[in-house]
Order: structure tokens, then C-alpha cells, then sequence
């Protein structure tokens, strides 16, 4: 911090440098809490114009943030998911047994793990499509009946054929997922629908956000995947993402592969946001409801943070920012 080249109007205090320090070495220390990338990263803040530079903290405003206790606690999500069959009760996912098969009517399900589901279509049965969705406050990765293995971000849902066409195979998506497209010696289409878009594979790995209500976003780590829309059609190398907006208009850019699943990996990643987007986040993950009508949005985060870790930590490391503070009212975080 005392390295950094910047003006300011006023000194820190000795007694705020050493609260500071203080937070900052538990934090560091807290091995199972958090996983830095920079030390104190959510203390640095890019401003709306390219500047870097540090604005000084009261004490008042390091406190712990205001706190309610809820009747339900706030907590991290975790596997969780409820199976839709046609004509068919709703199954939840978290009751099933790990390491154990359960048959419902067309369909077999086997919990294969904590987090991992296999589908597998009865061999009598007829063809009907599925529903799995990750409600908010969880996820889960579900093995498809061509070994294609989807893992779902929270408040995500994708709809699947029980068995695939001979011709191809379809898949439809709401939300932010992850494929695992399984090749195939004849060579079926492995088919995305988001929204307008369509995305066709044929085996590759890649990661599609379409949870925004304004945009698309597509990005490749192995293989190459088509992007198709009523406006373009883009063929992706890896390494590539595509940004769709509402309006049809597209982009193509360099990504960073290890920043773009943060999620599948139990991190946010605070890396250019401000807090709107990351409450959004914080939101789905957490099961919250969050008020950022007074969000301070020309600030933008650095760092990561682990997504396991309990909600007043979180926010109090972020609160470590000045401009936006937090306050819990039940299941509800107010931004002011």
C-alpha cells in the first residue's frame, strides 16, 4: 500500500493501517475461507477512467457490516436439482442416495457422486423430454444418455430428449452451463439452443452464459463449435468467446480460460466487475434477494473469492472497498 505512487489529502492513521493489516493477515490466513489471487485484492478498486489509486477508510467503515440473524441462515448453495418429466411428478435430486440407481418411468437415474447425476433411458421406454434445474442456492452436473457430461451453474436449467434422435442431438438451455461433449463415431450434431442462438458440435468443451437478458455468451475450450443466429453464422477457435447482444449484434474476443468457469470451480471472480454484477452472483449462489439500488457501480473489483465462504465474510471483505457498504434484513442484502 505505501509503495503505491498516489496523492491524497490526508494520511492513514497508524491505528487504521493496523486494523487494516490485521483484516487483511486473517483473511490471508483463513486457508479454507479463501483463495486469493492477490493479497488484499478486494482493497483495490479500478476506477472509471484507468486510474489506480486508494481511498482511505475511517474506522467506521471497516466494522463489521450490520448484521440480523434470519430464521433461515444464510448459507452457501450446494448440489441440489428437481428432475421434470413429461406427465411425471417432480423428483428432487438431493433426496436420491449416492452411489444408487432409482427408475422412474421412461427413465433411469443414478446419483453417481455428491455433485453428478447419470441419465439413462429404460430400454422399452419411449422418447420424452427431461427438465434439470439448479434452483438458486445450488448446482450439479448431469451425464446425458451419449456420456455428454453438463454441468449447471445455480438458477440454470437445461431440457433433453430421455433418448437422442439418430440424426442429432438436442439439448435447450436457461442460465450459465458448462459441456462436456461426448464424440461420437457417427457423428451426431451435438445441438444448443439458447434463446435466438444455436450452437452446434460435434465433441469440444465449452462454456455458455446466457442467464443476462441482454446478451449471449459463448466461450470455447476445445474443439469448435458454431454460432448460429437470424443475423450471423461464426464458426469458434478455442481460446475464442462470443458475445451476443439483444439486438444480434456479436463480437468475437480472446478469454481467459481459467477466468470464465470460476464458477464451476467455487470462486467468484471479481476481476473488472462492479457490484451489481457480482451481487447477481452472490444472489443465485447464496438464494438472496439483494437491493443495489444504491449500488456504486463505476467500481471495479480485483481478485477472487471462494464461493464456500459464509455470506457475512464475504461481504465484509467486499464492504473492505469504499463506496458500497451491506446490510442483511432476513434473506435480503441491502447495497448502500
Amino acid at each position: 500500500m505505501n509503495s503505491i505512487n498516489h496523492k491524497s489529502n490526508s494520511d492513514w492513521q497508524k491505528k487504521e493501517l493496523e486494523l487494516l493489516k490485521a483484516k487483511a493477515l486473517e483473511k490471508v490466513a483463513t486457508k479454507s475461507k479463501f483463495r486469493w489471487t492477490y493479497v488484499a485484492a478486494a482493497a483495490i478498486v479500478l476506477m472509471v477512467g484507468g486510474w489506480f489509486f486508494l481511498t482511505k477508510l475511517s474506522l467506521d467503515e471497516v466494522q463489521p457490516i450490520n448484521e440480523h440473524i434470519a430464521s433461515q441462515p444464510i448459507t452457501p448453495g450446494g448440489f441440489n436439482g428437481v428432475l421434470s418429466t413429461e406427465g411425471e411428478e417432480d423428483i428432487s435430486l438431493s433426496n436420491l442416495k449416492i452411489d444408487s440407481l432409482y427408475v422412474f418411468e421412461d427413465i433411469q437415474v443414478e446419483r453417481i457422486d455428491s455433485g453428478l447425476i447419470r441419465i439413462i433411458p429404460l430400454p422399452s421406454s419411449k422418447t420424452c423430454w427431461q427438465e434439470i434445474k439448479a434452483p438458486k442456492g445450488a448446482n450439479l452436473a448431469v451425464i446425458l444418455e451419449d456420456g455428454s457430461k453438463i454441468t449447471l451453474n445455480a438458477n440454470s436449467k437445461i431440457s433433453f430428449p430421455s433418448r437422442f434422435d439418430p440424426q442429432g442431438r438436442m439439448v435447450v438451455m436457461e442460465g450459465e452451463a458448462y459441456f462436456e461433449v461426448q464424440k461420437e463415431r457417427i457423428r451426431r450434431p451435438f445441438e444448443v439452443r439458447a434463446g435466438k442462438n444455436l450452437i452446434k458440435v460435434l465433441g469440444t468443451k465449452f462454456n455458455v452464459n446466457a442467464k443476462s437478458a441482454t446478451e449471449m455468451q459463448a466461450s470455447l475450450y476445445e474443439g469448435k463449435i458454431q454460432v448460429t443466429n437470424g443475423h450471423f453464422k461464426v464458426v469458434l477457435n478455442p481460446g475464442r468467446e462470443i458475445l451476443i447482444a439483444k439486438n444480434g449484434t456479436y463480437q468475437v474476443q480472446i478469454f481467459d480460460k481459467n477466468k470464465s468457469t470460476a464458477w464451476k470451480a467455487g470462486i467468484f471472480d471479481l476481476e473488472g466487475k462492479n457490484i451489481k454484477q457480482i451481487m447477481a452472483e452472490v444472489s443465485d449462489w447464496y438464494n438472496v434477494e439483494v437491493d443495489d439500488g444504491n449500488a456504486d457501480t463505476n467500481i471495479k473489483y480485483m481478485g477472487e473469492l471462494s464461493k464456500f465462504s459464509d455470506i457475512e465474510t464475504l461481504l465484509e471483505t467486499l464492504s473492505l472497498v469504499k463506496g458500497n457498504q451491506f446490510e442483511i434484513k432476513g434473506r435480503r442484502i441491502i447495497v448502500k
